[in-house]
């Protein structure tokens, strides 16, 4: 059965060539969270190193802000090494595609 979508090269090409640069898009985007969450990170640990220095608050205070302030850190660092993740499965994603493209555009253009 023939295939009823239309599909000459060029337009296969464009159409990956657009799905690299939405790809792209995203990856960025999840670079751009990562690199908040790992700001927001270092200033929960600066803070928690900070409150460390406090003598004016009781042991039980300090200890419940030290605590408070490590889960989100922990949480938030977790959560950034999730997204580099994600960001690294894109690219190997994008590199695929991008080979892909290379592969049958260099094939394409042999047989012409």
């Amino acid at each position: 059965m023939a295939c009823s979508l239309s599909h000459t090269d060029s337009e296969v090409e464009a159409l990956v060539q657009k799905l690299i640069d939405e790809d792209k898009g995203r990856q960025n985007a999840i670079l751009d969270l990562a690199l908040q969450f790992e700001n927001s990170c270092t200033a929960k640990n600066d803070l928690r190193k900070a409150y460390e220095k406090c003598n004016d608050i009781s042991q039980e205070s300090r200890a419940l802000i030290d605590t408070f302030l490590k889960e989100g850190y922990d949480k938030d660092y977790e959560l950034n090494l999730s997204m580099y993740e994600k960001a690294a499965k894109l690219e190997k994603q994008m590199d695929a595609k991008l080979a892909w493209l290379l592969e049958n555009t260099t094939t394409a253009h042999k047989k012409v």
